[in-house]
């Protein structure tokens, strides 16, 4: 009797590890990874209005997803980014603010938000209240951090990154470069 309940409790065992791990490849494949094809997602704006991600598929984009308890994180990428002075007609940079990711309350996000639009014409700022797209494209971890993800014309994920201090975040400016000048410069 009792090597048959140690054998029922091992096949149990089995199959739960195996349903574990179809699970893990499940949610493994929801991830965004480089070459991932990205679906237009509906956010928030500065004034609270549902706005689509713009230009995916018409300009090459470059994404700052970032919790705004660090919204400074990649400043010095978004600095560099500015500096090379790439054509508005073929690239946009797009910030959103993960609003769900912060204890400062969404009113006071999006009083920012309007403001930096203000402050940097032709700027666009979304917010993510409710990790909407953390769900949609499959980010991971986005809590005190922030995310760059260059989105090329073909709707594709040409970079994914996920930072966590300013020194990461000057670390891969080149590296950025790098890709955005291969895809604006073809």
């Amino acid at each position: 009797m009792f090597h048959l309940n140690v054998i029922q409790m091992n096949k149990t065992n089995i199959l739960l590890v195996l349903l574990l791990q179809i699970v893990g490849v499940v949610f493994s494949q929801s991830s965004i990874n480089v070459g991932s094809t990205v679906q237009t997602v509906t956010l928030r704006d500065g004034n609270d209005i549902a706005k689509a991600i713009p230009f995916i598929g018409e300009k090459i984009i470059t994404i700052f997803y970032t919790d705004p308890d660090v919204k400074d994180v990649n400043d010095a990428l978004s600095n560099a980014i500015k500096a090379r002075n790439y054509s508005p007609a073929k690239h946009q940079g797009i910030g959103i603010g993960s609003c769900a990711d912060t204890w400062l309350p969404n009113a006071a996000i999006r009083m920012k938000a309007r403001q930096k639009e203000q402050q940097f014409a032709g700027s666009v700022i979304l917010l993510d209240t409710d990790y909407t797209l953390k769900k949609n494209w499959g980010f991971k971890e986005t809590d005190d951090a922030g995310i760059i993800i260059i989105v090329g014309l073909d709707k594709k994920i040409k970079y994914f990154k996920t930072i966590k201090t300013e020194e990461e975040s000057k670390s891969i400016i080149n590296e950025v470069l790098k890709i955005l000048d291969g895809e604006l410069l073809r």
